[in-house]
């Protein structure tokens, strides 16, 4: 089982300028602790897999040391950061659009309920 939501997101240019980018968010049941979001702009793509927690953590309060970053920029935009060796990515996030999505998964997969099944996952990583 599965939960999609398709949305646009701000990319924050370096100037502060902002250009739309068309994300997709994704979350299954059978990786109950990810969530993929892809990028698209143009013919470009990109796709960030990351922590439900992490977001869901983000929503009020910053979030994550790594390569992504979540926080609540006002009570309605949140800035993601996907950072990577060469660049550094922000994205403002409608803090509803996320809080929805992320009721959703929980209503799939309530949280503390998560089992990874490591057999099935070592089958799909060994083929």
């Amino acid at each position: 089982m599965r939960v999609a939501s398709r949305t646009v997101l701000d990319f924050v240019r370096s100037d502060g300028s902002t250009a739309p980018v068309e994300t997709e968010m994704l979350y299954r049941s059978e990786d109950p602790f990810a969530v993929t979001m892809r990028f698209r702009v143009g013919d470009s793509a990109a796709t960030w897999v990351m922590g439900r927690d992490l977001l869901t953590e983000g929503l009020s309060r910053r979030a994550g040391d790594g390569d992504v970053r979540l926080r609540p920029h006002s009570s309605r935009v949140l800035v993601l950061e996907l950072v990577s060796d060469r660049h550094r990515t922000v994205l403002r996030v409608p803090a509803g659009t996320l809080r929805k999505f992320l009721d959703a998964t929980n209503r799939l997969v309530p949280p503390g309920t998560e089992r990874f099944d490591a057999d099935a996952f070592l089958s799909t990583v060994l083929r």
